[in-house]
């Protein structure tokens, strides 16, 4: 596949994604409730009565998760020069938290919490290392990475 089509498949999904974390955050709190009470109900299927977490637990690890492939794939759009641009990374992926927490204060029946920043950043960071560590990995005989 060209750079120029992966780079710009990257670009949408990212988007997606971004759009994804934001358009659950302008959510109210009692919708936001009802679909995490929903996940509680599927996996207290599957794991019957030892299912423990409460909807607040899920709730968390779903933010956590979706800013991991937030970082998996911003990581996977800047992964050329990954090393050179781990701190834009980074900085994208703090401000995205800041922001998701922002966009709670304007949303009914929900709080924006600086502990929620970072288990965004969390997550977030879990999915940049992931590609981190395939991009240090990846090399070719000369010792320089490869372009996907």
């Amino acid at each position: 596949m060209k750079r120029s089509v992966r780079k710009t498949i990257l670009a949408l999904c990212t988007a997606i994604c971004l759009g994804f974390i934001w358009i659950n955050s302008v959510m109210p709190g009692s919708v936001s409730g009802e679909l995490s009470g929903y996940a509680e109900k599927i996996l207290k299927m599957f794991f019957g009565d030892r299912f423990l977490l409460s909807e607040a637990i899920i709730r968390k690890l779903a933010h956590c998760f979706e800013f991991a492939v937030f970082g998996t794939i911003l990581s996977l759009f800047f992964y050329e020069n990954l090393a050179a641009r781990l701190p834009l990374v980074g900085f994208f992926g703090l401000g995205t938290a800041v922001c998701d927490e922002t966009i709670q204060l304007f949303s009914n029946g929900r709080s924006a919490q600086i502990k929620d920043i970072w288990i965004d950043f969390i997550g977030f960071a879990a999915g940049t290392l992931l590609i981190f560590i395939f991009y240090v990995l990846d090399k070719d005989e000369k010792g320089k990475h490869r372009r996907l």
